[in-house]
């Protein structure tokens, strides 16, 4: 009787071994697990920027311009409240890896301006970032310039977003809301570096 038991008892084990390995679900494997890097990091380069020269005095000439009405004055580099515009730039950042696959990716050379240019188009219209273009001086090797366009779709409500970054030269941050009732709002905000 004990070895039946015995048996029994191990034959018991087994098959809830079996039951509960069948069971559990297969991890899941990242499709970009084996795709080195990521897309460039607007944030990365920002905050590169920002380690670089901050401390040094710069005026700038802020414009901002919504409808048909202009508005400018002058601040500088110390007291101009940095956190709007680091935000915007910010939330277009695809450096995540779960962006990978999601952008076409081109490099072409324009030998008019002398820049290698990287350009990423997402797949997606729904996706936030739409495109990102990076132009990089064919001789130094460094940013001339960032255009992003975003996109983005509330109820009731759409946005378009262009914006512009030419090292220590211009920040323009192009705003389009289009509400599905009342009136279109069109925005451009600009720095200008005066060095």
């Amino acid at each position: 009787m004990k070895k039946y038991f015995k048996n029994y008892g191990i034959l018991v084990i087994v098959i809830f071994s079996i039951v509960s390995s069948s069971c559990k679900k297969k991890a899941e494997k990242d499709p970009n697990e084996d795709i080195k890097g990521h897309y460039f990091s607007i944030t990365q380069f920002a905050l590169d920027e920002w380690n670089t020269f901050s401390g040094e005095p710069i005026t700038l000439l802020k414009t901002v311009k919504i409808g048909d009405k202009t508005d400018s004055s002058y601040t500088n580099t110390d007291s101009l409240d940095w956190t709007p515009i680091f935000k915007t730039f910010f939330e277009s950042d695809i450096s995540d890896r779960k962006y990978l696959g999601q952008y076409t990716f081109t490099q072409f050379d324009d030998n008019q301006d002398a820049t290698h240019n990287f350009y990423y188009e997402a797949n997606d219209k729904e996706m936030f970032t739409q495109k990102l273009l990076i132009a990089i001086d064919a001789y130094t090797n460094k940013v001339k310039g960032i255009y992003i366009e975003t996109y983005k779709k509330t109820f009731g409500n759409e946005i378009i977003q262009k914006l512009y970054y030419k090292p220590l030269k211009t920040i323009q941050i192009q705003t389009d809301e289009r509400p599905t009732l009342g009136s279109k709002k069109y925005t451009i905000l600009q720095y200008e570096f005066l060095r």
